[in-house]
């Protein structure tokens, strides 16, 4: 998007992209910490700062962008039909898919690997629904970890692979592009400061 025309409500609009992004990453990371189990009190530790820094950031970016011009009212928001269409889709995907893999395959360490690939998936149809292609990127990130997570779990048999990859791989997909989204969102908001 041009810099001219982000708007308040596009900052809206990443702030609570952004927090879903931060809380969902960490509880992917706070789930796969106890699959290590001699550091798990060190991973957690680094969870809680990681997801402290990026708040604390995004409320920065939020402070920042006090001066950007109105714009983007309720009627223009990207949380409506068609993105509650795509979190329910998403979330009975996720509980047949989990009942599957647990009642029919016997496999319930799939789970997680599971829902990481529903929940990537789930992002395509973000690309239209907020007009950024960042969310293909992040859909085929999440795909490629959960994708990793069953061949080193099924395939190569290490039982740990189900737990720590889905957990540490997802969290850190959602934390960098979350990270990406606020780099471009303090440069959008500097230019505009420099131009005034």
């Amino acid at each position: 998007m041009a810099d001219e025309h982000f708007t308040k409500g596009h900052l809206a609009t990443l702030v609570v992209t952004s927090l879903i992004g931060v809380g969902f990453g960490a509880g992917w990371w706070f789930s796969a910490a106890p699959s290590v189990p001699g550091a798990a009190t060190a991973l957690v530790v680094a969870g809680v700062v990681v997801t402290l820094a990026l708040v604390g950031w995004l409320v920065r970016i939020g402070r920042l962008g006090a001066g950007l011009p109105a714009g983007g009212g309720r009627e223009r928001s990207p949380f409506g039909r068609r993105y509650g269409l795509a979190v329910l889709v998403m979330v009975v995907a996720i509980m047949a898919g989990a009942r599957v893999l647990t009642g029919v395959f016997a496999l319930p360490q799939a789970v997680p690997a599971w829902v990481l690939l529903v929940v990537g998936l789930h992002f395509v149809p973000f690309v239209g629904i907020f007009g950024s292609r960042r969310f293909l990127l992040l859909a085929v990130l999440l795909c490629a970890v959960a994708g990793l997570a069953a061949v080193l779990g099924g395939a190569a048999g290490l039982d740990w692979a189900w737990w720590a990859v889905p957990g540490f791989g997802g969290a850190l997909v959602l934390w960098g592009t979350t990270a990406a989204a606020l780099v471009d969102t303090a440069g959008v908001i500097g230019r505009r400061a420099s131009a005034a």
